[in-house]
């Protein structure tokens, strides 16, 4: 991991340090706001259901930010790349590959200063393997999900 010093570059000014989960609400009402006049990101989403296990990974280009939605129950999240994360612990940057504990009711943001990979591992107890489905019971707000707007799926 590198130091915080490190960090300069001038998108990381854009949030405090610790932010509340109501200003990453907000950051993310904000980038989502941004979808009316640009494109959001291509992100790359996959997939992946093994009987009681749900994994979604999305790739991060450089210099791309994301806001993840809260889950409803614990789990593991692996980054592979550069990125810095916010969480209302305080801020991040991981370099490399990470294994992080996911916990109810977390949000997170990211900014990718490399092309990272984000992959995230969930008990699936819908007794489906309808990717639809096992969003709506594993994220808040799954209707927020950015694939799901790209897909035209949130009128």
């Amino acid at each position: 991991m590198n130091s915080l010093a490190t960090l300069d570059h001038p998108a990381l000014t854009l949030l405090p340090e610790v932010p509340t989960r109501e200003q990453i609400e907000a950051f993310g009402q904000f980038l989502q706001g941004l979808e009316a006049d640009c494109a959001p990101p291509d992100l790359h989403t996959s997939h992946h259901v093994n009987e009681d296990l749900y994994g979604r990974g999305v790739v991060l280009q450089p210099e791309a930010f994301l806001v993840g939605l809260a889950h409803k129950r614990p789990g593991f999240a692996f980054c592979v790349g550069d990125i810095t994360v916010w969480t209302e612990q305080g801020r991040q940057r991981y370099t490399g590959a990470h294994m992080l504990k996911t916990e109810p009711g977390h949000m997170r943001i990211g900014f990718a200063h490399a092309e990272t990979t984000w992959f995230t591992v969930h008990r699936n107890d819908t007794g489906s393997d309808n990717v639809q489905a096992i969003e709506d019971a594993l994220v808040e707000h799954a209707d927020r999900l950015m694939t799901r707007r790209a897909q035209g799926v949130l009128q």
